[in-house]
This record gives structure tokens, C-alpha cells and sequence, in this order.
């Protein structure tokens, strides 16, 4: 028992110290993945934010493969480095794969925007406005709910870039009916509105598109000096289309005392307004004053110097920030290491410690077992007589040919000591067994005892045993125990089992019956 307790115990071992090794390397390989991949996403955001080229972010597409192995599914994670991924591309002048990893993602996940709105930019950087009306229109065809506010706001954008003019205008004013919520009253003040003041403004109708001006002006007066310039530049405009040159000079002065830094910094609201101011002094006087543009040309290049240094400086902050990071992170990982490293050296310093003191104690325990097993057969065996003719008879044979029943009698006062060494020399097989039995001896006694069970055991299956089982049938016969068999042969308890089980199959018995009964009939 002690013997199958320890041999499943060890096995125990060797699994969980082989699993803890197997965890620890997968855990490790993990971290080191997701780490490498959630830095790839976050420097690539980072260069989208600056409006940086993502042409040398190589990482997304390695990023965007290890989300999509793991499990649970991380969809937010996959939904930004897919979008990530299609920006590589497109930078990388790979613009057709980029739109297809972007339409194959939309057609699965319809309804995420951000992507969508992705693609749609892409779609204006490129200027490919038919392809861009395209997509609008069998996005709003392939969804069962009406058409928003804001996806007419775009088609009808689409519609005017694609010279249908008529068809922008129609659909502005169908789109104004579906106003619903104040995300859509936002997009209406802010762009629709606008937008379609400019389209009437473009197909001729100055009187319509001053009127909705206006109403954009009283909606941000006040609260929004961009837009407020804007539109005063936007009326001047319009009023010039009418040749009403005295009042769009009037809403030229104005759009130039309201407009203020956020307005001259953006480049198409500058631009037109002085665009604007130079057509008005042109029809006003036949004259441009070509110093003044040219000022406000060198202008913009000083702003946007200006503006690519803070950029570029404010990018070598977080160059060298994320460098004292990935150090500080380098650090820690080592030092996590070296933690874990020597959490595993005490664990398995205390796992052996732990196997060699229950080996050690199993061991004791079981030659405690066999001295105590080769007492009981010397206390068995010590009173008989030679004309004996029974089991402890034989086991006495036995233990004369071990050579312990002569020291357990030849001297009382240092018999149990040289008892006990010979049954430790024998235990510890320091004496080999087979050196001491003299089994032809064994197999005379063994016919003598029982009516010749040795000469018929091998008439009957001398072809079919081997020595080591006939042998173990011989002391079968002799109502040896298995323990016993254990002891005087110097094999294992379950050594024993087996060759039992052996023999069973061998002579075809059933696995209850006893041996030496089925031999014996």
C-alpha cells in the first residue's frame, strides 16, 4: 500500500512541477505578447491623434492578429486595430488593401462607426466622392430602420462634390425632417445648415441661402466666434455673388473684428475669408493687393512651422518619456523575474526536501515492515522439529538457508543484534537472495511437505512457468503471505502482484481463486 501511496505521489509531483513550469512560460510568453501588442496600438493612436503618417507602424498587423486568438473576445481592441490596421495601409500606399480590411470589417460589424467614418475620410483624402455616394447609399438600402439625419447630411455632402447639385438640395431638404435628438440638432447648426446654405448659395439662389446664413448667425452670436465669423464671411460672400458690394464689405468688417485665434490658425476658414476680402477689393477697385496676400501666405507657413515644431518637440517629450518608461518597465520585468525565478528555486528546494523526508520515512516504515515480517516467520518457525511435516517446516528450511535462524539461536546475549544486522543485509540486499537459497534444497522440501506439489507443478506447467513463478507458487504453497514473499525474495510488494496476476492469466484462472488451491486440485 505504502509502495502504490508513494508512486502516485510522485507522480503528483512531477505533474504539478510541470504544470507550474508550463504556466509560468505561458503567462510569461502572454505577457510579453499582449505588452508588445498594447504598444503597438498605443504608439500607433498616438501618431493618429498628431495626424502623424502611420506608414511605419508594422506592429497593428501583428497586434490586431494576437487580439483576435484570444479569448474572450476583446471586440473594442479589435475594432481600433483594425481601423489602425487600414490606416498602416493607406499611408503605406497600400490603399486598396486598406479599404478592403475596412469594407470586409463594416460588413460584419455594420454598425460601428468609428471605422466607418474611417473609411469615409479615407475616401475624401483620395477624393473618390462617386465610390464615396456609393457606400452611403447601400449602407442606408441595407438597414431596415429609415435613414438618419445624419447619413442624408453626408449623402447630400456626396451628392454636391458629384456635381447633383438638384439632388443635394432635395435630399438637405427632406433630411431637416429628421431631426430627432440633440446629437442631430448639433449636426444641424453646426454643418448641415451651413452646408446647405453654401449648395443653394452654388446653384444660384442667394436669397435663400442668406436666409439660412442668418439663422446660423442668431444660433451662434455670442457663443462661438469661429462659427460667428464664418458665417459673416459666408454672407459677404453671398452678397457679392448678388453684386451687393456695400454690404458684403460690411460683413467682411465684421467677420474680421469677430474671428479670432482658433479661426486664423484653421487654414480653410482663413483662407476663405481672404479670398473672400480680395474678390470684394477686386470688384470694388479692379485692383489685389498682391503684398497683402502674399503676407498672409507667409503667414500660414509661419504658423504651420510654428505648429510642426511644438508637434516635433512635444513628440521628442514622448519619445524620451516613453523611453525612461520602457527602461522603468524593463527594470521591473527583471526584477519580476529574478522574484519568480527564486520563488521557483525555494519551491522546488522545498518540494525535494519534502519527497526526500517522505522517501526517507517510507523507507523506514517498510523495513520496519519486512524486519518485523522475518520475526514473526522466525518466531513461527523456531520450535519445530526436523521430522516436521508442515508449513513451518519449510519456512524454517527457508530461514536456515538465509542464515538467520542460526543466528537468531547460536548466541542469546548478542543474537538480536546480529538478528537484526543479517535482516538489514538482506533488506537492504547488501546479500543477494539468490546467493543464499538453495532451491533444488527448497523444491526436494517442498515435495517432501506436500506429496510431490513440486515434481507435479512441473509435469503439469514446467513449460509454461518460469523459474521466478514456480518459485512463487512453491511458497504460495507454503501459506507464505505476499509480504512474506516480499521479504525473503527481495522483491517489491507489488513485484509480487504481478507475477500473482501473471500466473492467473497465464493458467487462464479466474483473478479471486487462490494459486496454490487451483495447483494443488
Amino acid at each position: 500500500m505504502n509502495t502504490y501511496y508513494c508512486i502516485e505521489m510522485d507522480m503528483m509531483i512531477k505533474i504539478f512541477i510541470l504544470g507550474l513550469c508550463s504556466l509560468a512560460v505561458s503567462c510569461s510568453s502572454h505577457n510579453n505578447h499582449k505588452q508588445k501588442a498594447d504598444e503597438s496600438i498605443r504608439l500607433a493612436m498616438q501618431h493618429e491623434m498628431e495626424g502623424a503618417s502611420l506608414s511605419e507602424d508594422v506592429g497593428v498587423a501583428e497586434a490586431l492578429e494576437f487580439y483576435k486568438a484570444q479569448e474572450p473576445t476583446d471586440t473594442t481592441m479589435i475594432m481600433k486595430a483594425t481601423k489602425l490596421v487600414a490606416s498602416h495601409y493607406w499611408w503605406a500606399g497600400e490603399k486598396a488593401k486598406a479599404y478592403d480590411i475596412l469594407e470586409r470589417y463594416l460588413e460584419e460589424y455594420p454598425n460601428d462607426n468609428e471605422c466607418r467614418y474611417t473609411l469615409l475620410n479615407f475616401l475624401v483624402l483620395d477624393s473618390d466622392y462617386k465610390k464615396m455616394e456609393e457606400h452611403l447609399i447601400k449602407r442606408t438600402k441595407a438597414k431596415a430602420t429609415p435613414s438618419s439625419f445624419k447619413e442624408l447630411h453626408e449623402i447630400a455632402v456626396v451628392k454636391f462634390y458629384n456635381d447633383d447639385t438638384d439632388g443635394a438640395i432635395a435630399i438637405y431638404e427632406e433630411a431637416f425632417s429628421h431631426v430627432m435628438t440633440a446629437e442631430d440638432s448639433t449636426l444641424m447648426w453646426k454643418l448641415a445648415l451651413p452646408a446647405y446654405a453654401d449648395i443653394l448659395s452654388s446653384a444660384g439662389n442667394q436669397r435663400r441661402a442668406i436666409e439660412i446664413r442668418k439663422r446660423v448667425l442668431e444660433h451662434d452670436r455670442g457663443n462661438n466666434a469661429t462659427e460667428e465669423a464664418l458665417s459673416y464671411a459666408s454672407l459677404a460672400w453671398y452678397h457679392l455673388q448678388l453684386n451687393d458690394l456695400s454690404t458684403a464689405r460690411h460683413y467682411i468688417e465684421l467677420a474680421q473684428a469677430t474671428k479670432n485665434e482658433t479661426f486664423d490658425n484653421d487654414l480653410s476658414r482663413a483662407g476663405y475669408l481672404h479670398i473672400v476680402k480680395m474678390i470684394l477689393d477686386y470688384a470694388e477697385s479692379s485692383d489685389i493687393d498682391v503684398k497683402e496676400w502674399g503676407l498672409f501666405v507667409n503667414g500660414l507657413g509661419d504658423k504651420a512651422m510654428i505648429a510642426q515644431k511644438i508637434t516635433d518637440a512635444k513628440r521628442e517629450a514622448n519619445w524620451r518619456l516613453e523611453e525612461k518608461n520602457m527602461q522603468i518597465t524593463i527594470q521591473q520585468q527583471k526584477e519580476q523575474m529574478l522574484f519568480l525565478v527564486l520563488t521557483f528555486v525555494m519551491l522546488l528546494s522545498i518540494i525535494g526536501l519534502l519527497l526526500y523526508l517522505r522517501n526517507r520515512k517510507s523507507k523506514l516504515v517498510e523495513k520496519e515492515e519486512e524486519i518485523d515480517t522475518l520475526r514473526k516467520l522466525i518466531s513461527e518457525s523456531s520450535n519445530v522439529a526436523d521430522d516436521n511435516k508442515d508449513d513451518r517446516f519449510f519456512k524454517k528450511i527457508l530461514l536456515q538457508q538465509l542464515g538467520v535462524i542460526r543466528l537468531a539461536t547460536s548466541n542469546p546475549t548478542s543474537a538480536n543484534l546480529a538478528l537484526l544486522k543479517r535482516m538489514r543485509e538482506i533488506s537492504n540486499q547488501e546479500v543477494e537472495v539468490d546467493s543464499l537459497l538453495n532451491w533444488n534444497d527448497l523444491y526436494q522440501t517442498i515435495d517432501y511437505i506436500y506429496d510431490g506439489f513440486y515434481t507435479s507443478l512441473i509435469k503439469r506447467f514446467g513449460t509454461t512457468l518460469n523459474e521466478k513463478e514456480i518459485q512463487l507458487c512453491c511458497l504460495l504453497k507454503a501459506n507464505f503471505s505476499t509480504k512474506e514473499i516480499s521479504v525473503v525474495t527481495q522483491q517489491s510488494v507489488r513485484t509480487v502482484y504481478q507475477r500473482k496476476s501473471t500466473i492467473r492469466q497465464t493458467l487462464q484462472m479466474p483473478e479471486a481463486e487462490d494459486i496454490a488451491t487451483y495447483l494443488s486440485i
